[in-house]
């Protein structure tokens, strides 16, 4: 009898400890990976660390030596959410998108392993370290965050994430690195059979959302890849494509802008709650662009003056400096050449304005090669008017892979066109500061008092000016201009 009582205290006691360290069905478990677009590369705003749900949740994948936060470990998930250095991420809106519409007793979790970079075959649990030997050193520093094996890194993340909650999907946004590969589907069904395998999950069981990189329509140097992605589900059916339509990039041809993360997280979220069962999800954030800066060079720009323009640097063009009306040859291009390189590497952005919409086809090119001939820095308008991009991210897509363009040697800056329609330049300036920032200065005193209202990342706050809505002293966004609201007194 005392020996059965003991058993059953025994037992007991085992179920009570199992109880205690039993995860939470209400906390969902997203493993996101990828490379430079999850790793996080549009500057961090300060509205971007507003507001962040005690709900929404990140784990550590690496020790943040500036923050304190420790791998294994959870935190708000207040941006960054990679590393230390990296910046906004489509995770972002996701997790605070997803709270929005979730009841109140659940909460988000995002673990995260991303490499600015990487191809798919690095994210594999197969992938052999020892191939990182010819790699630049850039690479192998980012690599080096997870001890050269990223798969390992995120299933052991994964492994403890399960110890407080479930896991409901998987996030994926990689691409740029393997653009036209034919078997991208199949090595990434690979990775995602792998995970659900080794995190004892039953295959197909919870979905796969795969982002689309930037479109060919704005200016992606891999918009090819999408094609690609959109066979994903064919080849693995829990697959969901989450559409980069409309999406700015910030001028390097392969990263988002601040807003396009943005946006795109929230694409994720929809996608994500549709696979829920939740349709016509609340989603705050507005798809518009906030904020179209008038940019104006000032004191310390390099300023490429419009009197020096030369519109026969390939094929016959003419040039009136007055207007600054180009008319190229046919596939001509014209802009400002040198024998001598010039050094733009002290400088952060470039911005080239156009003053009309284009209508030719219009491209903006940087070459870094004394030669016309080999591959620039190509930047399409697609019938935009602006381009602001930031130089150190400047990439050409060459046949050997991206590489960075060298902005300490640029022999070659302007604007190529089928030679159909006038080209109108209104300027071209090297800068360090970023006309999208916002500032005192550029308050508007003429804004629509029905027109609605955003705040600086874009999220809508307030149906008019006239609505109800007690705004915040601070900078805001009403019929594309801005507005100060100032403290009482």
């Amino acid at each position: 009898m005392n020996l059965i009582k003991k058993v059953m205290t025994s037992l007991l006691l085992a179920g009570s400890c199992l109880g205690m360290s039993a995860n939470d069905p209400n906390f969902h478990i997203y493993i996101c990976l990828g490379q430079s677009n999850m790793e996080g590369n549009a500057s961090i705003e300060p509205i971007d660390r507003k507001n962040v749900p005690e709900r929404f949740r990140m784990m550590a994948a690496v020790d943040f030596t500036d923050s304190g936060r420790k791998q294994g470990e959870w935190y708000t998930a207040t941006p960054p959410l990679v590393r230390q250095n990296t910046g906004l991420t489509p995770m972002d809106y996701f997790g605070r998108t997803m709270v929005d519409n979730l009841p109140e007793e659940v909460r988000v979790g995002v673990v995260c392993v991303a490499i600015g970079g990487c191809k798919i075959e690095h994210l594999d649990k197969d992938f052999d370290a020892s191939t990182l030997a010819n790699e630049a050193d850039w690479f192998k520093s980012f690599m080096l965050n997870y001890d050269n094996a990223p798969y390992q890194r995120l299933l052991q993340c994964a492994r403890k994430a399960q110890e407080a909650g479930v896991i409901k999907g998987v996030l994926l946004h990689q691409g740029e690195s393997n653009t036209g590969d034919q078997q991208w589907c199949v090595k990434v069904k690979k990775i995602y059979d792998d995970l659900l395998s080794d995190l004892g999950m039953e295959l197909g069981s919870v979905p796969l959302l795969a982002g689309e990189v930037v479109t060919t329509e704005q200016g992606g140097v891999c918009g090819g890849m999408n094609a690609i992605i959109n066979r994903l589900p064919k080849t693995l059916p829990t697959a969901h494509v989450v559409s980069a339509g409309n999406l700015p990039q910030k001028g390097d041809g392969l990263h988002f802008t601040a807003h396009g993360y943005r946006v795109l997280g929230c694409r994720y979220a929809v996608e994500m709650l549709a696979t829920m069962g939740i349709t016509n999800p609340d989603v705050a954030y507005s798809e518009e662009i906030p904020y179209v800066p008038k940019p104006e060079p000032s004191e310390g720009d390099f300023v490429f003056a419009l009197d020096s323009f030369n519109p026969n640097i390939w094929e016959k063009g003419t040039f009136n400096v007055e207007t600054g009306e180009f008319r190229c040859g046919q596939y001509g291009f014209g802009g400002w050449e040198y024998t001598l390189p010039i050094d733009l590497s002290g400088y952060k952005y470039i911005v080239a304005e156009l003053g009309e919409q284009d209508r030719d086809g219009v491209e903006f090119k940087v070459f870094d090669t004394a030669s016309y001939w080999e591959i620039p820095y190509a930047y399409k308008f697609n019938g935009g008017t602006l381009l602001v991009g930031e130089l150190a991210g400047m990439m050409k897509n060459l046949s050997s892979g991206i590489v960075p363009l060298n902005t300490s040697e640029i022999y070659r800056v302007g604007f190529w066109g089928y030679g159909n329609n006038p080209i109108h330049v209104k300027q071209v300036y090297a800068t360090n500061e970023n006309p999208y920032d916002s500032g005192i200065d550029a308050i508007a005193s003429d804004v629509r008092m029905d027109e609605a209202v955003y705040d600086l990342s874009g999220r809508k706050v307030a149906e008019s000016i006239e609505s109800d809505t007690i705004l915040s002293p601070g900078i805001y966004i009403s019929g594309g201009k801005k507005m100060l609201v100032k403290p009482e007194i």
